[in-house]
């Protein structure tokens, strides 16, 4: 994560005159090391305008082409003159939930040169950036600016000055405008500003959840397939955006800080993918390709239980939660023929290569079916054949008989149960052939 600020050293300062000094003296040493040892005319030069109050006399002054800000203009256009705009909390005009009451960093715009002056206001003391303070009119920030009191208050009000909003406001010519309405024929122009502060502030969640040392940590338990007590959070299909060129300082401070790059999320609508039906590869859909269904196995599971460990299967406790399970195991079966009754495609069952069940094809092969009612009067011979035999055959019986032999061999051969008899495929026979004629209207 980007550090917010630059420590000069590493003993923290004991008062606020000797942070900014040790900020201006850092800021020399930089100057003086570039030097060649012989250029001692330049290097009286620097150590005048180094000292404190030379420089803070200047810094006051330079701050004035600055303008602190939470929203800029210039990542809409590099070359627009628009005004940036400062909001803190103290601005919010409502108590609604919203980023308004998210503690963020101020972000700057204007002259590059001034930045280093921006830099010593976000030096911290005591946990609380000089920048606070100033906005705070803090007492002893104010006193550390100057040695005279008098030439110190000089000095405040021009570093205040450039956080305020300026008495006139330029909407610049190549920003981006809409019309917002108002009324009837009546319309504000909006001016759209870059939320820099708030993009910032997301920019280090997400620089933190890609690539610190906690999401480290968890990814490395993921691969090894080890139990991390944290969660971990993923943002595919990012795109960088950048602004600024190799001059990522002409944007914003903050955009510097970023190295000029952001990260956007991906705003897309969800494209749609039906559903892919896995078709039955035997005759029948009573058979693995029923059971291993993830909603089948369960209730099966359970059903086998039963079987095997409650002994007196004559007692109507029993027969009752027997039947209930039954119950959901042909609700089961109902919705896998609504999956296939509208996913496959029209004559499915009657393909020649595979030889499908006659009652489980006017069941399931609605679309067929259809089909056929459109074009009545103008039917082939087998086409014929085939409706007359759905409208005269008792389909209904014949796939709860298929289903309660499915049900039957499964417990007999699987579950090893030798001793059920026909009155139990009877009974769960039964069941589907009254679900599908209560639902007669659906496959009509």
């Amino acid at each position: 994560m980007i550090n917010e600020t630059e420590s000069i050293k590493d003993s923290p300062p004991p008062t606020i005159r000797a942070l900014i000094e040790q900020y201006i003296q850092g800021r020399l040493d930089e100057k003086l090391e570039k030097l060649k040892d012989d250029d001692f005319a330049e290097r009286e030069k620097l150590l005048a305008k180094y000292q404190p109050e030379t420089w803070l006399e200047d810094a006051s002054l330079r701050v004035q082409r600055l303008r602190l800000a939470t929203h800029t203009p210039k990542q809409h256009h590099p070359s627009s003159k628009a005004s940036a705009m400062f909001y803190t909390t103290a601005n919010k005009t409502h108590d609604f939930v919203g980023s308004q009451a998210i503690a963020l960093d101020a972000d700057v715009v204007g002259d590059a040169a001034a930045l280093d002056v921006f830099k010593l206001l976000r030096q911290k003391f005591n946990h609380l950036s000089l920048l606070e303070r100033l906005l705070k009119a803090d007492g002893d920030f104010i006193a550390a600016l100057a040695t005279d009191s008098t030439q110190a208050q000089i000095r405040y009000q021009r570093f205040l000055a450039f956080s305020q909003i300026p008495s006139v406001l330029n909407a610049g010519r190549l920003s981006k405008q809409v019309y917002f309405p108002v009324k009837a024929d009546d319309y504000h122009i909006l001016v759209l500003l870059y939320p820099s502060a708030l993009v910032h502030r997301t920019y280090q969640q997400l620089s933190n959840d890609r690539f610190g040392e906690q999401s480290k940590t968890i990814r490395e338990a993921r691969f090894k397939k080890l139990h991390h007590s944290q969660e971990g959070r993923e943002y595919p299909n990012l795109l960088v955006q950048n602004y600024g060129g190799s001059k990522p300082q002409n944007i914003s401070q903050l955009n510097s800080d970023r190295r000029g790059s952001m990260w956007l999320l991906p705003s897309l609508p969800p494209v749609w993918q039906g559903q892919v039906v896995e078709l039955p590869k035997s005759g029948s859909v009573f058979t693995a390709y029923l059971s291993n269904r993830k909603d089948v196995k369960p209730i099966l599971k359970s059903i086998v239980y039963m079987y095997r460990h409650e002994y007196d299967r004559n007692n109507i406790e029993f027969r009752t939660k027997r039947d209930g399970l039954v119950e959901q195991l042909v609700d089961c079966v109902i919705d896998m023929s609504f999956e296939l009754q509208q996913s496959a495609t029209s004559g499915w069952t009657i393909e020649p290569n595979r030889q499908f069940n006659r009652a489980e094809s006017f069941w399931l092969d609605r679309a067929y079916r259809e089909q056929l009612f459109d074009k009545e009067d103008h039917l082939s011979n087998e086409e014929q054949e085939w409706l007359q035999a759905y409208r005269e055959r008792d389909w209904h019986s014949e796939v709860g008989y298929n289903f309660g032999r499915w049900l039957n061999k499964i417990l007999t051969t699987q579950a090893k149960l030798p001793d059920l008899d026909d009155n139990e495929a009877r009974v769960w026979s039964l069941a589907l052939r009254d679900k599908l004629q209560l639902l007669k209207e659906e496959f009509a």
